[in-house]
């Protein structure tokens, strides 16, 4: 049977023809995926003000050979794709769901993501935090296995403990002694807590110059990761695995 039901995040959308709209999900069953919203442009159609970016939908989809359609669509969770939203979370809430759609690969199952999206979306719409996009951002890096690694300096070797820069083309820490881009103390100890699953330490800084240091460090790192090329599949991880729930809240 070509039609299957799936639940999905819409990540973004852009115009197709007169009338419809080629959308990117991301679905809970089979991934990123991109379908066909047809009609959705037109004056008559029922779902055109669902079919928004970091809306979940409940959906029936027809397997096309290139492009999904589309056949049915129902609101589960609009998170910020509603009237009066502040921009400056919708634009942290799109910064995310483009890392999502840039750090994933097409028709790849990934559960993990899939609720981290969520999560991270009803944050970013209900508590946002100076820290949280870095936080989400780097927990998606280090679930799909980009995570830098904090434990050496990446040119030297030495485990000072106390770095003061960064490699962005290796995806690595510098010493005092070997350079590299100037990186506040902050960002490494917020990555470090992320990575050891202690965000929740990260989201009750309240300071916002560091937590736009942090997010400005996270979204760097994305960028590079996409820049160099992205692995065949990510690297999934389960929840138990992810860490304490109660430590975690991303």
């Amino acid at each position: 049977m070509k039609s299957y039901p799936d639940r999905a995040v819409v990540i973004r959308t852009w115009p197709l023809g007169e009338s419809d709209r080629i959308v990117t999900l991301f679905t809970r069953e089979h991934g990123k995926i991109r379908a066909v919203a047809k009609g959705v442009r037109g004056a008559k159609s029922r779902i055109s003000g669902l079919i928004q970016p970091t809306s979940e939908l409940d959906l029936l989809l027809y397997r096309g050979r290139e492009l999904d359609v589309i056949q049915q669509a129902s609101l589960l969770q609009a998170h910020l794709a509603r009237v009066g939203v502040d921009p400056g979370q919708f634009g942290s809430a799109l910064e995310w769901l483009e890392a999502i759609d840039n750090l994933t690969v097409d028709r790849h199952p990934d559960p993990v993501v899939y609720e981290l999206m969520n999560r991270g979306l009803r944050l970013l719409a209900d508590e946002p935090a100076p820290s949280l996009l870095g936080a989400l951002l780097m927990r998606l890096l280090d679930i799909e296995g980009y995570a830098p690694n904090l434990s050496v300096c990446g040119l030297c070797g030495s485990a000072v403990g106390v770095f003061v820069g960064f490699d962005f083309a290796s995806s690595a820490p510098r010493c005092s002694g070997c350079g590299g881009e100037p990186v506040g103390p902050a960002v490494f100890v917020k990555t470090a807590s992320v990575l050891a699953h202690r965000v929740s330490e990260v989201l009750v800084d309240e300071n916002v110059p560091s937590g736009r240091e942090f997010e400005a460090f996270a979204i760097r790192l994305v960028k590079e990761v996409v820049g160099r090329g992205l692995r065949s599949t990510g690297v999934v991880a389960s929840l138990l695995d992810a860490g304490p729930a109660q430590n975690d809240s991303c």
